[in-house]
């Protein structure tokens, strides 16, 4: 009888490599294992207990996102948040987001098996973009911080550019899709 491997945790893109334009114009590589997870809640409920776990706030502008670290959350609806984490905290993240929402009607649903993240960086990132979304990704209608879902080719998915990585030599912008 033949013997059992342990299971091998794969990325949907694990077998494609990083691309890369000439002189770093754009960089396109898969973010794997990134935890994700989307919250539902009432703001006003939700908003100080994470921010006691999290060292981070709720965003309730439209399209807006807040990050801290490795840690972000991203506004997705009124009352609908992504939160985005390493791939090492998802499970510990979870569990503190879970016990401080305790008490308060919420939902908290681990998606990171469900999205994948490919990031789209350079140069010449914004451009490039531009010729898969309708979506006007011009600096003065979508600046740092701004998360909002699109349809790119014919994928649905959820672009953000987070703040830390929107200089001109850094701009990384993070297309959230479904694998």
């Amino acid at each position: 009888m033949a013997e059992l491997r342990p299971p091998v945790r794969r990325s949907p893109l694990g077998h494609r490599a990083p691309i890369e334009a000439e002189a770093g114009a754009v960089r396109m590589a898969e973010r794997p294992f990134l935890g994700k997870f989307i919250l539902r809640a009432d703001r006003h409920e939700a908003v100080e207990p994470l921010r006691s776990v999290l060292g981070l706030g709720l965003p309730f502008d439209p399209m807006t996102s807040s990050a801290a670290g490795d840690t972000a959350l991203l506004w997705m609806g009124p009352d609908e948040w992504m939160l985005v984490t390493a791939p090492g905290a998802a499970s510990e993240l979870h569990a503190k987001a879970k016990a401080a929402l305790a008490g308060a009607h919420h939902q908290l649903v681990d998606v990171s098996d469900y999205h994948t993240v490919i990031e789209v960086a350079g140069v010449k990132a914004r451009e490039l973009l531009m010729k898969l979304t309708t979506l006007d990704l011009h600096p003065r209608a979508f600046p740092a911080g701004m998360a909002t879902g699109s349809v790119f080719g014919k994928a649905n998915a959820t672009i953000w550019l987070p703040m830390e990585r929107a200089d001109d030599n850094g701009l990384a912008f993070q297309l959230f899709i479904r694998w």
